[in-house]
C-alpha cells in the first residue's frame, strides 16, 4: 500500500484540520462549512492504491476524494474526504498524514469526529490528545477528556502516529444525539473558532451543516459500493 501526499506551497507552522468520515460525519461536515465559508483554495492532495474508485464533482469538474485545502492568512490548512478507508488504509493514511506534517513543520493535527455518549449534554464537546501537555488546552477551552474507551479508525493512527512522532494531535468529538451529526458538528466548529479565530460564517450555521450532511452521505452512499466501511 502506498499513499502519496502532494501539497503546492509551504504549511510551516499550520494547524491540520483532518474532517474524515468516522462514527457519523461529524468531521466532512466541519471541514467543508470552514473550506466554504473561507473560500479555501486547493493545494494538495492525497492518494493511494487502496482507495475506494470514487470522485466527487462540483460544478462538473471531478475532485480528488481526499483533498487538502489552505489559508494562508489563519495558517490554518483542511484534509477533507467524504470516503470510508478500509481499516489498513485508515492506519496507513494516519501515519503518513502525521511524517507528512512532521516533515512540513505543521504545528499541529486537529481531528474531528463523532462520538455517542447518551448521557452527554447536547452541545458537550470531547478530547482525546497525543501528548499529556496537551491536556492543559482541553482544560483551557473546556472541552472534556474521554476518561476511558477506544477510538478508531484514521483518528486511532493520527493519535498513535502523533505521540510516538512528536507531532501534537487532538481530537475533537462531537457528541451525537438522534442521529443528527450537524448539531454535533455545528458545536464542533463554533468550538474551533474560539480556539483559532477562523472567522466563520454562523449564517444559518445549523442550516448550513444540515445541507452539508446531506451532500456528504451521498458521496458516501457511492463509496460504501466500493469499499468495506470502517471507522
Amino acid at each position: 500500500m502506498t499513499v502519496d501526499i502532494r501539497v503546492k506551497g509551504s504549511l510551516k507552522g499550520y494547524t491540520l484540520i483532518a474532517g474524515f468520515p468516522g462514527i457519523g460525519v461529524v468531521g466532512p461536515i466541519v471541514a467543508k462549512h470552514i473550506v466554504e465559508t473561507r473560500n479555501m483554495k486547493i493545494v494538495g492532495h492525497v492518494t493511494s492504491d487502496t482507495f475506494p474508485a470514487v470522485s466527487a464533482i462540483a460544478n462538473g469538474v471531478a475532485e480528488s476524494p481526499v483533498r487538502i485545502y489552505a489559508d494562508p492568512k489563519k495558517k490554518v490548512a483542511v484534509i477533507l474526504s467524504e470516503i470510508m478507508f478500509k481499516e489498513g488504509s485508515a492506519k496507513e493514511l494516519g501515519t503518513e498524514l502525521v511524517k507528512y506534517a512532521k516533515k512540513a513543520g505543521i504545528k499541529q493535527i486537529i481531528s474531528i469526529a463523532g462520538v455517542l455518549m447518551p448521557s452527554a449534554g447536547q452541545d458537550d464537546i470531547y478530547g482525546v490528545v497525543s501528548q499529556d501537555t496537551l491536556l492543559r488546552t482541553l482544560d483551557e477551552y473546556g472541552i472534556k477528556p474521554v476518561p476511558k474507551g477506544v477510538t478508531t479508525g484514521i483518528s486511532a493512527s493520527l493519535l498513535v502516529s502523533g505521540r510516538a512522532e512528536g507531532v501534537p494531535v487532538l481530537l475533537l468529538l462531537g457528541t451525537l444525539h438522534a442521529k443528527e451529526d450537524f448539531r454535533a458538528a455545528a458545536e464542533i466548529i463554533q468550538m474551533l473558532d474560539m480556539m483559532l479565530e477562523l472567522d466563520v460564517n454562523y449564517d444559518s450555521l445549523l442550516e448550513r451543516a444540515k445541507a452539508i450532511e446531506k451532500d456528504v452521505s451521498s458521496v458516501m452512499q457511492h463509496s460504501k459500493a466500493a469499499s468495506t466501511m470502517y471507522g
